[in-house]
């Protein structure tokens, strides 16, 4: 029998709000299959969603951000460039002109992994598309392409947005952080919540898997995945004598 374990994730290392956003995640990809997979880690569900709506209770009541508006702004717009590239990819994959159809093809390669960045939580789309410039720009076929098709400027605005956003982000965060003592009490909580449900998922897909569940789980390790790797890119880093938490 193959041995299912989630991939490691330094979970307590997380951010008040990087703890919050991985459960609202988690809940959200098990709520629609809670009848399937089973009465253990049915109940370690609904533990997690009450005490991950008691932490966000909890950071509600901080002093509302004057950045809150300015990352709505940031986000709408750093979505649109995404979008705006998106779109004209597609529509020169159509194109009768090869040159301009190949260099969509290029691009529509590099940017298929991340055509749906724009719908994941704030912190884990800043740290995509950072990954995706990085890449991009190390790439000279890749810059070349977008000049082709007349879009490379969109590429510029999108780092630079991102970069805005970014910092604006963490200003907020920094705000937070000042009134975050119950919120803070309430951490160790989540994140015990977090790791019960994990564990009951991971017994559960080795002892009385199917195909639901196993689903469940390679969809919550790819999340998992997602948050360790802005922990290896310098956020939320954890030290090398801690273990991996499962």
């Amino acid at each position: 029998m193959e041995n299912l374990s989630f991939s490691p994730l330094y979970v307590a290392k997380l951010t008040i709000n990087g703890n919050y956003s991985l459960n609202k995640s988690t809940i959200e990809l098990a709520k629609p299959v809670v009848s399937e997979i089973g009465p253990i880690p049915s109940a370690a569900l609904t533990y997690l969603e009450t005490i991950n709506q008691n932490l966000v209770g909890s950071m509600n009541k901080s002093k509302k951000s004057a950045f809150t508006e300015e990352l709505k702004i940031l986000d709408k717009e750093r979505d649109t460039d995404i979008a705006e590239i998106k779109r004209m990819i597609s529509s020169f994959l159509k194109s009768s002109d090869p040159t301009k159809k190949s260099a969509a093809s290029t691009l529509q390669l590099f940017v298929a992994p991340y055509w749906g960045v724009a719908k994941l939580a704030h912190d884990i789309e800043t740290g995509v598309m950072a990954e995706m410039q990085t890449k991009y720009k190390a790439r000279p076929d890749l810059m070349a392409a977008a000049t082709t098709l007349g879009i490379e400027n969109l590429f510029v605005t999108l780092e630079t947005k991102n970069a805005a956003f970014d910092l604006k982000y963490k200003n907020r965060n920094e705000e937070y952080s000042e009134h975050e003592t119950s919120a803070s009490t309430i951490k160790p909580a989540a994140v015990a919540a977090y790791l019960h449900f994990c564990t009951a998922i991971e017994q559960a897909a080795n002892f009385t898997p199917n195909d639901t569940l196993i689903a469940l789980f390679n969809k919550m390790d790819e999340l998992r995945k997602k948050y360790h790797a802005l922990e290896i890119n310098g956020k939320d880093t954890p030290s090398a004598e801690n273990t991996p938490a499962r």
